[in-house]
């Protein structure tokens, strides 16, 4: 197997193995697996909200739905009911689930882990609350937009620092004794609820959104090509920790409507700005959301092993390839993924080299024209353009590039996950 898979293939099938292996991350894949087919319904609503039923969509304007789908108001208003109960509460059920597994264990009483994964909602909750209706004194209102895909990773993180201290406790008392707990439980509320108030009074962005603009700040306006190679490293990184929100630049709204008022007035196409992250990392580096995930998808379908994993690739494809890439996300899982997380970081800057190239030298037009939602990845540029058989042959090669780079990596990742699943897991026993 060793020499089959070569001296990177069998070290990295180790490095996830054990990576895997180890109590904090385990939990955490355990739980991602509990809430995939969520992501994937909340996904596939999103899909047909936006890319079928709203003016902004691909679907809706190719195949003109509104000349022929009655009642397009009422199922909008449903699939939105349905996108917001299950991707609306996706960081919460993160945070209860790592709570849950960890603590699940050490310990035979369900009441102890049910409380663990209860006062890690709540706790991350205290940190997601109107700053407005704290202040007025008016009746509290959550910031219901953190608690969706992008909070992952804060529901993730509050997770595991419960689930720990729980985890180390009830490993130190006896199993009938209920005052530790419930000691715990009130501390990390009351604790929580106080740290809560102090970051709401004092700031006005919430903790998920300081974050966010903690790490995107180094690339304010990546027109270079350092900047952009940077922008791409920087969201793929924040993706593969869990963070699966968007993470638009501030300042590229501005760029694309110069850039498309000058095409509208001026002959030519001559672009103020044909660098940038919307014109490449948007239109030729991010099929099926950040990453290539459509590279991935086929390098999934084209390996014929780990069959849980070809039929995760399956059940995401329509989302995907609309590129909507959360349940690719969860369900194979790329978040956490040593493997995964190479080609991940790799495969877009490949697609931006190669992209930011044949712009620069002319070979191929900059996008200008508005992208509708759900469009398929390679083409994006082709309608991007006003049609340019240059632009859908670069996306094309793109596409073929990113998943010959994922390609070996989805071998020894399906490798690692066999091994895996030969495992009994914690709680399963």
């Amino acid at each position: 197997m060793q020499n089959e898979n070569g001296w990177l293939g069998s070290h990295l099938i180790k490095l996830e193995v054990s990576f895997q292996r180890n109590r904090q991350v385990a939990a955490i894949r355990q739980s991602l697996r509990l809430i995939f087919p969520i992501i994937l319904l909340g996904s596939l609503a999103n899909f047909f909200d936006q890319g079928w039923l709203q003016r902004s969509g691909y679907y809706y304007q190719t195949l003109h739905v509104a000349k022929w789908l009655f009642q397009a108001r009422v199922l909008r208003q449903y699939l939105r009911l349905v996108s917001a109960g299950t991707l609306g509460l996706a960081a919460i059920l993160m945070a209860f689930a790592v709570s849950y597994y960890l603590v699940a264990p050490v310990t035979r009483q369900t009441t102890n882990r049910l409380m663990a994964g209860i006062t890690a909602v709540i706790s991350l909750k205290f940190f997601n609350v109107s700053r407005a209706s704290v202040l007025s004194l008016r009746p509290i209102k959550w910031a219901s937009a953190n608690l969706g895909l992008q909070g992952i990773l804060m529901g993730l993180l509050v997770g595991l620092l419960i689930g720990n201290s729980y985890r180390w406790l009830l490993n130190r008392q006896k199993e009938a004794d209920l005052t530790a707990p419930l000691l715990l439980t009130s501390g990390w509320l009351m604790g929580t609820a106080a740290l809560g108030l102090i970051w709401t009074t004092t700031q006005t962005a919430s903790l998920n959104a300081a974050f966010v603009s903690a790490i995107q700040w180094p690339f304010r306006l990546p027109h270079f090509i350092l900047g952009l190679f940077g922008y791409s490293v920087l969201n793929s990184v924040y993706a593969w920790l869990g963070a699966l929100g968007s993470t638009t630049i501030g300042g590229q709204t501005v760029a694309t409507a110069q850039n498309l008022e000058a095409v509208l007035n001026h002959p030519g196409w001559h672009l103020p700005h044909p660098l940038t992250p919307h014109t490449v990392i948007d239109v030729y580096a991010n099929f099926g959301g950040t990453g290539m995930l459509l590279g991935l998808l086929l390098a999934m379908l084209l390996v014929h092993a780990h069959q849980q994993s070809r039929q995760v690739a399956w059940l995401s494809l329509v989302p995907t390839i609309g590129n909507f890439g959360a349940p690719l996300m969860v369900g194979i899982p790329v978040i956490l993924s040593p493997v995964l997380g190479i080609p991940f970081i790799l495969a877009p800057l490949a697609c931006i080299s190669v992209s930011w190239l044949c712009i620069r030298l002319a070979w191929v037009p900059a996008v200008a024209y508005p992208l509708l939602t759900g469009t398929p990845g390679p083409f994006l540029a082709y309608l991007g353009t006003g049609g340019s058989w240059a632009a859908l042959g670069l996306g094309v090669v793109d596409l073929l590039i990113s998943t010959a780079i994922y390609y070996p990596f989805v071998k020894w990742h399906c490798q690692a996950q066999a091994q895996l699943d030969g495992e009994v897991l914690p709680d399963e026993a």
